[in-house]
């Protein structure tokens, strides 16, 4: 079984880093973004995130 999880973001380059460490063990994060105007888009790639 593998485990997903669904982020919805805005601007939250702040929060971002510290809540995908924690979710390493998910096989799959996908952030969904709101139009993001800072860093989030960079953070979740680097994390290797699916963006949508």
């Amino acid at each position: 079984m593998s485990i997903s999880v669904v982020i919805i973001t805005n601007n939250e380059e702040r929060n971002l880093p510290r809540t995908l460490e924690q979710l390493r063990w998910c096989d799959d994060v996908i952030v969904v973004d709101s139009y993001s105007q800072d860093r989030t888009l960079e953070i979740a790639h680097a994390f290797q995130c699916r963006v949508v």
